[in-house]
């Protein structure tokens, strides 16, 4: 019974040992929101809109000159349009707030969004891509989403790459759909500029 416990000690002090050393092998990078973008595109049967959204916040884990994880946390309540010129301000600021409002991402309820990653993969067919595994919050709705991320510059001191995540928003209750002759698509493209450092 001895030995067992015994035992058992040594186990659990090498595993926490190990995460220390996986942890401290880390580097945390802040994410410089100034500098990180989102660009949104979203189709209907007629055409298309697009625009921007800020990043709030978010991290990039490095380890060894390579993504290990991170999230970014992205400021719903900034989505702007801008295939929509501000020359022309009233159909910009009615489509801008119909983005806002609970037919769409209803930010007075649900201001961020977070796209948080679990896993990084080589990418199968792109060797200077990522295909990384996360999880994908839209209206507090989670639900494990792929993304691609390239890489432009990669070291442990700073991070700058592009990730493009397409989700289907139906499965987060961002359930419009649209008049009769203006039916929107059920895909929405995020395209995020992303520099840590």
């Amino acid at each position: 019974m001895k030995n067992s416990k015994q035992h058992t000690r040594i186990v659990l002090a090498i595993l926490v040992l190990l995460c220390t050393n996986f942890l401290i092998a880390q580097t945390a990078l802040n994410v410089v929101t100034t500098d990180s973008k989102v660009t949104w595109t979203g189709t209907k049967v007629i055409g298309y809109h697009q625009g921007t959204v800020n990043v709030k916040e978010g991290k990039v884990m490095m380890k060894d000159n390579k993504l290990t994880g991170g999230y970014v946390v992205i400021d719903m309540t900034t989505i702007t349009c801008t295939d929509i010129p501000d020359t022309d301000p009233v159909p910009k600021k009615r489509l801008e707030n119909h983005l806002k409002d609970a037919d769409f991402f209803d930010v007075a309820k649900y201001p961020t969004a977070k796209f948080e990653i679990v896993d990084v993969r080589p990418h199968p067919n792109k060797a200077e891509r990522y295909l990384v595994v996360g999880n994908l919050t839209i209206k507090g709705v989670s639900k494990r989403w792929k993304a691609e991320i390239s890489p432009s510059t990669q070291t442990d001191a700073l991070f700058v790459a592009f990730a493009d995540i397409r989700f289907d928003r139906q499965q987060f209750g961002v359930a419009y759909k649209g008049l009769a002759d203006e039916l929107v698509h059920d895909t929405v493209r995020l395209n995020i500029v992303i520099r840590a450092k």
